[in-house]
């Protein structure tokens, strides 16, 4: 008797054993159609700028990519400042998987002025409608009316600065013409670098006041041959060390990183009047 039922614990031993082994069988849910998407891509009433996205669809989790990154809320807002053709996918993770729309096309028209509206935008182009021109800080006398020099050095995150004044070997004296920023319909900006083959070139901008940073596209800014030849690239995003109503200084990468190049600028207001 005893032995039986020792013979009986092991096989419900074994019964246990085999049934705790055996995996666990999961299952996906389906996946959703591409056909059931739906969401909208569409302008505030308020401000055609802000370009609100909307997820229809149900039991999902939205994912929406944008020109300014991903998005997973259910109703986001976009703000688009300027004026182009931006792109917008719509997607989807659902019981079964990720699913995602075809990619949408948004069309802006407008500059949203609110967004241009903030010091840096101001000081540099005058304003929404407006437009302001700039110049080197040094005039064909090799005299500069703000600055100790059109041109400082520093090293790399300032480092160490040298406002190094006026010399022959710095830059050369004379007039290098002028440029012009405007929020004239769209970020337009043009400049004109006279003592350079460049000549006359227009194209647009972008300012980054998060940053302190400003692009130029399609055109540079005005330069000489002896410092600006050192920069590395004169249409990435450069640094602005200080911007005002009257005067900007910019810093551009030269000599492989190892130098930064502070150009000094002033409004040709200012430089006709003082």
């Amino acid at each position: 008797m005893k032995n039986k039922l020792k013979i009986s614990y092991i096989f419900l031993g074994l019964v246990l054993l085999f049934s705790a082994c055996k995996p666990d069988k999961y299952e996906l849910g389906p996946i959703a159609s591409k056909k059931a998407l739906s969401y909208t891509i569409a302008p505030s009433s308020s401000n055609p700028n802000n370009i609100v996205l909307t997820s229809l669809t149900p039991n999902v989790t939205p994912m929406w990519v944008t020109p300014y990154g991903q998005s997973l809320r259910v109703k986001d807002t976009i703000n688009l400042a300027f004026p182009g053709t931006y792109k917008f996918v719509y997607g989807v993770e659902s019981a079964g998987g990720f699913v995602q729309a075809d990619t949408s096309n948004v069309i802006v028209n407008t500059i949203d002025q609110a967004a241009v509206s903030t010091p840096m935008w101001v000081n540099l182009t005058g304003g929404y409608g407006k437009s302001k021109t700039w110049v080197l800080d040094i005039d064909a006398k090799g005299v500069s009316k703000y600055f100790f020099g059109p041109v400082y050095y520093a090293g790399p995150d300032y480092s160490w600065e040298w406002d190094a004044g006026w010399a022959d070997w710095i830059m050369p004296k004379g007039d290098y013409g002028t440029m012009t920023f405007d929020l004239k319909g769209d970020a337009h900006f043009s400049s004109n670098n006279k003592m350079l083959p460049l000549g006359s070139a227009s194209g647009k901008f972008m300012l980054y006041p998060n940053t302190n940073q400003l692009a130029t596209f399609g055109a540079q800014l005005i330069h000489d041959s002896n410092q600006g030849a050192r920069v590395v690239n004169w249409n990435t995003k450069m640094l602005i060390k200080s911007l005002d109503a009257n005067t900007m200084q910019v810093v551009e990468v030269a000599d492989n990183g190892t130098l930064w190049l502070i150009f000094n600028y002033v409004s040709l207001d200012y430089y006709n009047t003082h």
